[in-house]
């Protein structure tokens, strides 16, 4: 049974839950916990994020490097998340991986509901290739740029065995696993096999990237429907910059906004 606040409280990384964030180490119950990649998305919206520590400190995000240096876990405050959460497009982590700007790669493992005689089945044990529907991609991050495709994924295979990062709580990278590599905007596929890595050339999904492609340029969320741009806000016709989620909410009254603020953990960025 998950807790009671993930019953009632729409989590801002469902990749993660309290409980994963009190394992890490940290227990001030005024935060909820994110990745590294959902923590650099809530930024790009000018949100303010915290990296965790495990003796239950916290420390404030300035800038995207802060993000990259920080291996473990980050956060968002209660009322910050309860502020803003009806602004923010849901945790789509696929979606994340292929809009990624940069290299990139994403883990894909198999979903509660797939199939028992998939898991931990080498490539040469399945009957037909590796299905995409029994498949949810539940991590992601940038790569630094690496042009042996196979000494990127031992390193990934090591990393995510023996010196996992804090904000990853899949199981270890094992055999049955998808690692998705983003290099030069091509994205591939590799079956973590019994040994080394296979090439999954037919695992991609070409509905993803119409869908990405319409992220990227559609004028807001609202019209993600497979028809990119099929209609601009009546701002954007007007010629208006679209206002960020932080000028959104400083434009509310000041006392909707105070009853939402955090001012103990808040007030730093806001200086």
């Amino acid at each position: 049974m998950l807790p009671e606040l993930e019953q009632t409280v729409p989590m801002p990384d469902p990749t993660l839950t309290v409980d994963n964030m009190r394992s890490y180490g940290y227990l001030d119950g005024d935060m909820l916990p994110l990745s590294k990649d959902r923590a650099m998305e809530l930024l790009e919206h000018d949100i303010t994020v915290y990296m965790l520590y495990p003796d239950s400190a916290e420390e404030m995000v300035f800038d995207a490097e802060d993000i990259i240096k920080h291996d473990g876990m980050f956060g968002i405050t209660k009322p910050d998340w309860d502020a803003v959460k009806g602004h923010i497009p849901p945790r789509d982590v696929e979606q994340r991986f292929l809009n990624s700007p940069t290299d990139s790669m994403a883990i894909y493992q198999l979903r509660r509901d797939a199939p028992v005689e998939l898991r931990f089945a080498s490539l040469d044990c399945l009957s037909a290739p590796p299905d995409p529907a029994n498949y949810e991609a539940v991590y992601t991050r940038e790569v630094y740029p690496d042009d042996d495709t196979g000494r990127v994924l031992e390193n990934f295979y090591y990393i995510f065995n023996d010196d996992r990062p804090g904000d990853f709580v899949g199981h270890s990278l094992s055999v049955s696993d998808i690692v998705a590599l983003k290099q030069d905007g091509k994205v591939s596929y590799h079956y973590c096999d019994s040994v080394g890595f296979k090439a999954l050339p037919a695992f991609q999904k070409p509905e993803n990237y119409l869908k990405a492609a319409e992220m990227a340029m559609e004028d807001d969320y609202g019209m993600i429907d497979g028809i990119i741009n099929n209609g601009k806000s009546a701002s954007v016709e007007a010629g208006e910059k679209k206002p960020s989620v932080l000028e959104q909410l400083k434009s509310q009254p000041m006392q909707e906004r105070t009853n939402k603020a955090t001012p103990r953990k808040s007030a730093e960025k806001e200086l």
